[in-house]
């Protein structure tokens, strides 16, 4: 008898993320099933968000930081396209990228990633600000930001922001600009809620080191910047630069999509991280927003969440049961302070010093050099 051969799936991988980076180290993903895999990537390099204040800061270089996803496709057998992608046909079965080309699927993942939220700017001039995403073009507008600080008499600078992202950013940027010249001075506008969600002892410990690093806070709602000068509530601050670390929000892509979407621009996904449109469509990280849970878009979740949707992702083309995501109700959070210096929070208790910047470390660069 001739043995029937097997149909082979086409798994598209949109984004770099976590959870695609786990599926790729993984080597030999579904040896039962006939896959042709593609990932799909705006950068050849994944650059690791946790890692970045302490490469501002200049205790990491940029390769100790980033993850060579082209040489990772390789190793696994998966095709490489490096395209931003502009739209998503779920009815269709195809993702479209810049270069206009059409990419047909059976299953898809989406783990993009998200574009920072600027609804905060009441004037149209946002592109002068740096958002912190897109994490590789910041990346060159931070370089040049150190570039024009050491021209510079007093170089100003304001983070715009409430959350740890945007604390762990002011920190490192002033101990970075601090060395080059202690006239330097950056900036925190925060609004009045500062790390909303973390424990009142957290907090005090962090405002105890925004003390100790001499960073002016500015508890006023950011509301536009243009010539130079940083509009609040109630004054104008000149500034040299001005940096937003102010959230998420879908990326541009999503407005071209038949997902079905919430939350300006978020693919909604259910506990299994499937979308609830499309059940052939997984989605995870940033991208995504659970529409059975209110959770928070969190380097935490992005890693615990990306595991279980490569997971479910691999069951899904076996046929075989998924598991939902679980979010634990107490997480781990170390928040770097700059200098070598991190916080550490553990639901109501916390902890720091030294040793707790070594863990961090310690933690991240496992990540980074896992095989």
């Amino acid at each position: 008898m001739p043995t029937k051969k097997m149909p082979v799936k086409k798994l598209l991988l949109a984004g770099a993320g976590h959870a695609h980076i786990g599926l790729l180290r993984r080597r030999c993903m579904t040896p039962s099933i006939k896959l042709d895999i593609t990932l799909i990537s705006a950068q050849p390099q994944f650059v690791y968000s946790g890692m970045l204040p302490g490469w501002m800061a200049g205790h990491y270089t940029l390769d100790n930081i980033r993850i060579d996803i082209k040489s990772l496709c390789s190793q696994a057998g998966v095709r490489f396209i490096q395209q931003p992608i502009t739209a998503v046909d779920a009815k269709s079965q195809q993702v479209m990228t810049t270069d206009d080309r059409h990419y047909s699927y059976d299953v898809l993942s989406l783990n993009t990633g998200a574009d920072t939220d600027m609804r905060w700017s009441h004037n149209a001039e946002t592109s002068s600000v740096i958002a912190i995403r897109p994490l590789s073009e910041f990346i060159t507008h931070w370089q040049q930001i150190l570039t024009d600080a050491r021209q510079s008499k007093k170089y100003q600078l304001a983070i715009i922001g409430a959350g740890a992202a945007a604390i762990e950013l002011v920190m490192a940027a002033q101990v970075a600009l601090q060395q080059i010249n202690t006239n330097h001075q950056v900036i925190l506008v925060c609004g009045e809620h500062l790390l909303s969600g973390f424990n009142p002892r957290f907090q005090q410990r962090v405002m105890k080191q925004l003390y100790r690093h001499g960073i002016r806070m500015v508890q006023e709602r950011a509301t536009g910047y243009r010539d130079g000068q940083l509009s609040t509530a109630t004054d104008s601050l000149t500034m040299d630069a001005v940096i937003a670390a102010t959230g998420v929000m879908g990326s541009a892509w999503t407005a071209a999509t038949d997902l079905q979407t919430i939350d300006n621009g978020f693919i909604a996904v259910n506990a299994l991280q499937q979308s609830v449109s499309h059940p052939n469509v997984f989605a995870v990280g940033d991208v995504a927003t659970r529409v059975d849970e209110d959770m928070a878009h969190s380097g935490v979740h992005a890693v615990r969440g990306g595991a279980i949707e490569a997971d479910n992702l691999l069951a899904y083309l076996r046929g075989e049961p998924m598991q939902n995501y679980q979010p634990k109700t107490r997480t781990l959070y170390l928040l770097s302070c700059g200098d070598k210096y991190a916080i550490g929070s553990w639901g109501k208790f916390s902890v720091q010093g030294r040793w707790v910047w070594y863990l961090k470390r310690k933690i991240d660069k496992r990540f980074i050099n896992a095989k």
